[in-house]
């Protein structure tokens, strides 16, 4: 599995406001745990108010880990910043890049990576009702896709 950063700026962070939340399982925290946190991650709020990686397709809002694996301050205060607020254009390969195409509409799912399963972006599919998180804006080779991030999810039917 790949140590490098997971997860690429490609618009100005200045305007993105990042925000710090505990965690549910802060062992993931540890990067030599048996799954580790990854940067570009996406978790949601639990019920605690703690942020979780969850299982399935999100059907509620969830926010992108801004941390590199194994940051000591993140295991020193047992929180994690995400990105929060205000649009992004990112690159990422924590998500399913096989059947992109730019375009496309990225939902929060389980995505699979070296044997593990993260919170990554898939593309939504499917009939029903998907919450929204980003939309393809480029492919980057076959394992990289760039996308652009709104302010808020977005609830679409497909």
């Amino acid at each position: 599995m790949s140590y490098a950063p997971h997860l690429t700026l490609v618009s100005e962070v200045l305007p993105v406001i990042r925000r710090d939340f505990y965690l549910t399982d802060a062992t993931i925290l540890n990067p030599n745990a048996t799954n580790p946190l990854f940067d570009g991650e996406w978790l949601a709020l639990d019920s605690a108010y703690k942020l979780a990686r969850g299982s399935g397709e999100g059907a509620v809002p969830a926010w992108q880990v801004f941390a590199e694996r194994g940051r000591y301050d993140t295991q020193a205060v047992v929180k994690v910043p995400v990105l929060f607020t205000h649009g992004y254009e990112a690159e990422t390969d924590v998500a399913t890049v096989a059947g992109l195409a730019v375009g496309d509409k990225l939902v929060v799912s389980d995505v699979a990576m070296g044997g593990q399963n993260k919170r990554g972006l898939i593309k939504a599919a499917g009939a029903g009702e998907h919450l929204v998180v980003a939309f393809v804006t480029r492919l980057i080779g076959t394992t990289k896709v760039r996308y652009w991030c709104p302010t808020a999810p977005m609830s679409f039917h497909i």
